[in-house]
């Protein structure tokens, strides 16, 4: 860990497995989390374990490593100083803010009427406004 201002520490977590951008879950967390949750691997099996929110640094995952900024009073209630290291056990917050967004913007739509903006029904012929296209075939299942 590295000192900051104001007794700040930045600190190095070394995951156990690659945060991969071909992966749901990879992906989600390169691109939707910016905080992490973490408490020290000797008090997460008591009942309630004090657990701390601290945030990720700009630009600080990477594909195995995560880098975070751990504040003053988190830094004395866990004994931590310039060079230490902990082992410690994790859980990523995801920032559901732009998924908030995208459902808000939906309803808006669905609630203003505008919906055959977005979708407009297209007739025969090509042009907007018109019947909607329909085609019914039956075929024999079995022949």
């Amino acid at each position: 860990m590295k000192r900051a201002q104001g007794g700040t520490l930045y600190g190095e977590i070394t995951l156990p497995e690659y945060l991969n951008d071909d992966t749901d879950s990879g992906q989600l967390i390169l691109s939707s989390c910016s905080r992490v949750l973490l408490t020290l691997s000797d008090l997460a099996s008591v009942e309630r374990p004090r657990v701390y929110e601290v945030e990720i640094l700009k630009g600080g995952k990477l594909k195995n490593i995560v880098y975070v900024e751990l504040h003053a009073a988190s830094v004395n209630e866990l004994s931590l100083s310039d060079g230490t290291t902990a082992d410690i056990e994790i859980q990523f917050q995801l920032n559901r803010s732009k998924f908030v967004r995208m459902h808000e913007a939906v309803y808006a739509i669905i609630s203003s009427n505008n919906l055959p903006v977005l979708f407009p029904i297209i007739s025969a012929s090509g042009q907007p406004g018109g019947q909607p296209l329909r085609y019914f075939r039956f075929l024999p299942l079995f022949q």
